[in-house]
């Protein structure tokens, strides 16, 4: 969890592949930045027959972006009580994943206290959600760290004693727990209340010291813990234009600036209410940064935007991106977004629409965020500060039966890479356990296709690679290709056709790799003899070579330098 950013342009992206992969996040770059796909095209079904020829075009000399350490994420709800445990964290591990949203879902993020362990009730009649004792901040952190990353969300939606919505100062003074060292004695504060928040080394102190014999009501916070953890990235709230604002019951993101609700279907009465706006939202942004980087300057810190959805209609969340950015955007690192996808059923009505998951939705979706967030980053930011791009909720809005649960795999695999080599520097996934098919794993902890989805891109690229240029001719196979900070090549194939191999021509543009390599595979048939990824020797590689994807299924080769 120690990584840093270089703030300065990366103006040769092959230099920066070679550099040392610990180097980390180390910019998100004119190449990668805002590239996001505002020329993404919906893809094609191919003529049904027994197996289809495929041509596949890679230019290495072509950067688009970096795969950093952030890069591949994964969020869990607030019910989910395998989130944090190690044998989790090794199966994250075994997938690639490192970097985790912390809290998570369910509008926990509003209501928990990192210090006190305590969870606000927002309601007057009802329950607030509860995160339980193993998933409190100073409990997991350790487990984070041997991860990677994560990304904190803090508490916008409540204060300390919840009569009203969150304070800057108990944000800054969660950043000096974390990341503060025991010697400062920079001043935190009082918040909006009285509370004072002490110095950045009360908090190091505590994380640093082991428990008293005698608990005095913070040996919870006493983890022995004296290395600050250097956790760089930092979000305020998680989707509160979901607070009932504009006039949406049973909101996910609780908000107490306008006050209590007698239950969780309720927050439309605060519909309208400018306190829970996206101009109030802005504004509090721009205090919690300053108050957070006051702390530790080197962090970065996004603002939740919103994903224009076509089921949304005009009022949800009309103009909160422009009065948000318009407030706050020369303050924020990056936006954070959820783009969940599959809603659509098939033509019986009955099952998902797995065509549209694999060739529309996601273009249909990620166009969107580009088109909207491009088009007002340009015009509400400075010239001289382009917010880069989070998708911190990304995954297959799916709870109906799904057909063929291959589908949700390939969906997983070609939807991250896909954002990632347009310009996001972190996508995670949602849901991380359950039952739903779109979830990673299980509630035993077995993997589920989109596990093997992110797996797969796992052994094709790691940190410090550069995803180039790559073209399929036929839609209907999607290919990825990463130039790897080892001096080779990996390259990503997945086949969208449920009943057809492809026979895949590829040709390489400055070919200076090995004539041997490894491929690893995954398809309808691995998940139905229960098998994981496959993995095999490959030669006869070169400037062309042919290789067979089988159908509903990826294949992955990595091709070494040449010797």
């Amino acid at each position: 969890m120690r990584f840093r950013v270089d703030h300065s342009q990366f103006e040769n992206p092959d230099a920066v592949a070679v550099a040392n992969r610990n180097n980390g996040l180390r910019q998100f770059s004119g190449v990668s930045a805002i590239v996001l796909v505002l020329s993404l095209a919906f893809w094609s079904t191919a003529p049904l027959r027994a197996q289809y020829k495929v041509k596949v075009q890679v230019d290495t000399s072509k950067p688009r972006a970096m795969f950093f350490a952030t890069s591949l994420g994964a969020a869990a709800d607030v019910w989910d009580g395998n989130a944090y445990t190690p044998a989790t964290i090794q199966l994250l591990q075994d997938a690639g994943i490192t970097d985790l949203r912390y809290p998570g879902n369910g509008g926990i993020d509003a209501l928990y206290h990192w210090s006190t362990g305590a969870v606000t009730n927002p309601y007057t009649n009802d329950k607030a959600p509860d995160l339980g004792a193993d998933k409190k901040f100073p409990k997991v952190v350790p487990l984070l760290a041997q991860l990677g990353t994560t990304l904190v969300t803090v508490n916008y939606g409540s204060n300390l004693d919840g009569s009203g919505g969150g304070e800057p100062a108990e944000a800054a003074a969660w950043v000096a727990y974390a990341n503060g060292k025991p010697d400062s004695t920079e001043p935190i504060g009082k918040d909006s209340k009285g509370n004072d928040w002490k110095t950045v080394g009360y908090w190091a102190t505590l994380r640093a010291a082991t428990p008293l014999p005698t608990d005095d009501g913070l040996n919870a916070l006493r983890i022995g813990q004296a290395a600050p953890f250097g956790i760089q990235l930092w979000a305020i709230g998680h989707e509160p234009w979901n607070n009932g604002f504009y006039n949406n019951d049973g909101a996910g993101e609780p908000d107490l600036h306008a006050g209590q609700v007698p239950s969780k279907k309720e927050w439309r009465r605060h519909a309208g209410d400018k306190r829970n706006g996206p101009t109030a939202y802005g504004q509090a942004v721009v205090q919690y940064v300053k108050a957070m980087k006051a702390v530790d300057p080197t962090i970065l810190v996004g603002a939740s935007l919103k994903t224009l959805d076509p089921g949304d209609g005009d009022h949800v969340g009309k103009n909160w991106n422009s009065e948000v950015l318009k407030a706050a955007c020369g303050s924020i690192d990056y936006g954070t977004v959820s783009l969940m996808v599959g809603q659509a059923l098939s033509i019986d009505y009955k099952t998902l629409d797995e065509d549209d998951l694999l060739t529309a939705a996601l273009p249909r979706g990620f166009g969107m965020v580009a088109s909207d967030l491009g088009d007002k980053f340009k015009q509400f930011c400075p010239a001289n500060h382009m917010p880069h791009l989070a998708i911190t909720n990304f995954g297959g809005n799916i709870w109906g039966p799904v057909k063929h649960p291959v589908t949700v795999g390939l969906f997983a695999a070609n939807g991250m890479a896909t954002m990632l080599e347009t310009g996001a520097f972190t996508v995670m996934w949602t849901p991380m356990h359950g039952g739903t098919f779109a979830s990673l794993l299980d509630d035993n902890n077995h993997p589920k296709p989109a596990y093997y989805g992110l797996q797969m891109i796992h052994e094709v690229v790691g940190q410090g690679d550069v995803f180039v240029t790559a073209s399929s001719s036929v839609d209907a196979v999607a290919v990825h290709a990463v130039k790897r900070a080892d001096g080779g090549l990996g390259l990503l194939f997945v086949d969208k056709q449920l009943a057809q191999s492809a026979k895949v021509t590829v040709t390489v543009n400055g070919y200076n790799y090995a004539a041997k390599g490894t491929r690893y595979d995954w398809s309808q048939s691995n998940l139905d003899a229960g098998k994981g990824i496959t993995e095999a020797p490959i030669d006869g590689l070169g400037a062309t070579f042919t290789v067979d994807v089988p159908p509903s299924g990826m294949t992955a080769i990595v091709i070494p330098k040449a010797q």
